[in-house]
């Protein structure tokens, strides 16, 4: 194409995008309207959803039967066409279009996600929603589509900032694997919605998401809403909880392949008590999901959504915990255990095999020194940012449309005082569990400290803990492998 034709083309484009934008109406509450342009202008991504005849997605609130608990949603699909639209050099830009929709050719379909967090009564009428498209896209726009682009994504309430706040913690931590996400304003129907967190959601896409195998890989939760899925594997270890899938489908999953997962979940919660877990686990992921937790002060009564993955069936592939995931009753342990420690992970930390404890320890050694610096620049930066600009502005239109009072400054304070506040409680009590000198970490002092130490003096180790400083003057070197021989020689046999 010539190089005036492009730019006849994209002259052409934006001016169509502006005829559209400065003539669509769109309703913030009963008593005040805006033009799409003009919440546009406010500078988050705009998210603008049509569907077919005007139909809004709806759910039925699912109870639990006897002998199980919670309570969910069923939702079904509901099909139309979303644009994307940014304001990019003060014009109004198509960021994407999906076009109409037509099934497996064009279009998306959105419908309403999550189990208490999509029941009103219980968190407000904010809806949450998951977005399919008809063809695969990037809605991050990160550049590569070959690497990100996929079919599904999900709008997440995140009017307190905490999703992406534990996600930055899950980042530090250093999680398998973090969800990408990014604010953006929403637009349904002509109607605003609010702010949302436009999110990639937990799925195999051995590019960018969770990589399993593809025929024969799963990606599992253990998921006190089973009983409203069609499949799934039994819990011995907490009957109120069971199995179910996210990867392969429901409709998709073999017999041979329940029989397989079965026997795998049976043996991995027995061999938590049995102490010979970390045969089946990656112990280091299902330490640092705890201690994601931790940092964050979850009280999720329902579970936390403790997703796993297990890579093929093959003995070597371990079940790993990749994400973190599920931040709507953060901050609620000031100074206690989450709950995620004391009840998902309690057999772990109460068990005659301190592998767990050891790489608990470890997870924290690995940020304790930088985590408050890390995590107050990180959101500090955050609140700089452009994304951050357009978030003060754009909570003015979020207030508005849910008769709410709420600021991202003061937010983004909230979360910096929690992170620095907690920081306190939690050194102290993982701390506790550090035997000192105890360079490697492994609940034991012998010769193997004294290795350690010496490959992280000459640099043979890049994985420098704190605890080989012993004589805690901010260096490693050989005056600490002194002070540590001279310990454990003095040490009664």
């Amino acid at each position: 194409m010539k190089k005036s034709t492009l730019l006849f083309t994209t002259v052409l484009v934006c001016l169509l995008a502006h005829a559209q934008t400065t003539s669509t109406i769109v309703t913030i509450n009963e008593t005040q309207q805006k033009t799409l342009s003009e919440i546009i202008a406010y500078g988050l991504p705009v998210v603008y959803v049509q569907t077919v005849n005007g139909e809004e997605p709806t759910c039925e609130v699912v109870y639990a039967p006897a002998g199980s608990w919670g309570t969910t949603i069923n939702s079904e699909n509901v099909h139309g066409r979303m644009t994307m639209y940014s304001r990019i050099a003060n014009k109004d830009s198509v960021l994407y279009d999906s076009g109409d929709y037509e099934k497996d050719v064009s279009g998306m379909s959105i419908r309403i996600r999550g189990n208490t967090s999509a029941n009103s009564t219980a968190t407000g009428p904010k809806m949450p929603y998951k977005i399919k498209l008809q063809k695969k896209q990037d809605l991050l726009f990160r550049g590569v589509d070959s690497v990100y682009k996929d079919k599904e994504w999900v709008l997440l309430k995140d009017d307190y900032l905490l999703t992406s706040t534990a996600f930055m913690v899950s980042r530090l931590v250093g999680m398998n694997w973090v969800p990408a996400a990014h604010y953006v304003n929403v637009v349904l129907n002509d109607k605003y919605r609010g702010i949302y967190l436009l999110c990639e959601m937990v799925k195999r896409n051995p590019k960018c998401r969770l990589n399993v195998d593809k025929n024969s890989g799963f990606i599992f939760e253990c998921d006190i809403y089973w009983w409203n899925e069609s499949v799934y594997v039994t819990s011995v270890d907490a009957p109120s909880y069971n199995y179910t899938f996210k990867y392969p489908d429901d409709e998709d999953i073999t017999e041979e392949q329940l029989v397989y997962m079965q026997s795998l979940v049976n043996a991995y919660e027995a061999s938590i008590p049995a102490g010979t877990y970390p045969e089946l686990i990656d112990v280091a992921s299902f330490a640092k999901w705890c201690l994601v937790h931790d940092i964050e002060g979850t009280k999720d009564g329902g579970g936390a959504n403790r997703y796993y993955t297990k890579y093929d069936t093959t003995a070597q592939s371990k079940i790993v915990m990749p994400l973190a995931w599920d931040f709507d009753l953060a901050e609620r342990t000031p100074s206690a255990w989450s709950r995620c420690h004391l009840v998902y992970m309690g057999k772990f930390f109460n068990n005659p095999n301190p592998t767990f404890v050891n790489e608990f320890v470890r997870a924290w050694v690995r940020i304790r020194n930088n985590f408050k610096t890390a995590a107050d620049n990180e959101l500090i930066a955050f609140a700089n940012s452009a994304q951050g600009n357009a978030m003060q502005s754009s909570f003015h239109l979020n207030n508005a449309a849910w008769g709410v009072d709420l600021w991202f400054q003061n937010q983004l304070l909230y979360r910096r005082q929690w992170l620095q506040q907690r920081y306190d409680w939690l050194d102290t009590n993982i701390m506790a569990m550090h035997i000192p000198y105890d360079v490697n970490i492994d609940g034991e002092l012998n010769v193997s400290d004294v290795t350690a130490l010496i490959s992280m003096v000459l640099g043979t180790d890049d994985d420098k803990l704190i605890t080989g400083d012993i004589n805690e003057d901010g260096q490693i070197n050989v005056t600490d492998v002194t002070l540590l021989i001279n310990y454990l020689i003095s040490q009664p046999r």
